[in-house]
């Protein structure tokens, strides 16, 4: 005896049911791990401008003069009366100085990089060990450049100055 043959036409509501949340297990598995990737990437390129402004930034101040040539002076830090950014002549007067958005040497603001900030400290450091601070001339400054974006510190870059560098005929910014 032979049996019938039965053939399908269509799927049964219990298997298009079935297929589409396996699809869906699959689909949120893949955002949960997307999600975290597409952040992390956009993470490293913020770290990767920041220590681009903070790197900058630094050798700008590095082409300074370690004093102020006017008085030469060599326990003050800051600015004179009349000093601006672009007309900035000595390591020190950077002290206390932040743009937002960092500003170019120029003067000239970078606006594409609205929420981000660069900002510096200048210290006297002791020469035995520079990451002690001294409230007085000790030959050695440490210039410290922070960069964050939205308040968050993405980098930051101390540097060591010397006052013999003046006298190395370091180049001197007009």
């Amino acid at each position: 005896m032979k049996k019938p043959v039965t053939t399908r036409r269509g799927i049964s509501m219990a298997e298009t049911i079935l297929s589409t949340i396996i699809v869906g297990f699959v689909l949120v598995s893949t955002l949960q791990i997307v999600g975290p990737m597409v952040r992390s990437t956009s993470v490293h390129a913020d770290r990767l401008v920041a220590a681009n402004l903070a790197n900058e930034l630094t050798e700008e101040v590095g082409m300074l003069l370690w004093t102020t040539p006017d008085t030469n002076s060599p326990n003050s830090i800051g600015l004179e009366a009349t000093e601006t950014r672009v007309t900035f002549d000595d390591i020190d007067d950077f002290n206390g100085w932040a743009s937002s958005p960092p500003m170019l040497s120029t003067g000239q603001l970078n606006t594409r990089l609205t929420g981000w900030t660069r900002s510096v400290t200048v210290n006297h450091v002791l020469l035995a060990d520079a990451t002690t601070t001294s409230g007085s001339y000790t030959g050695l400054k440490r210039v410290t450049v922070t960069i964050t974006k939205n308040g968050t510190t993405l980098a930051q870059v101390s540097s060591l100055h010397s006052q013999s560098a003046d006298t190395l005929g370091f180049i001197v910014k007009p």
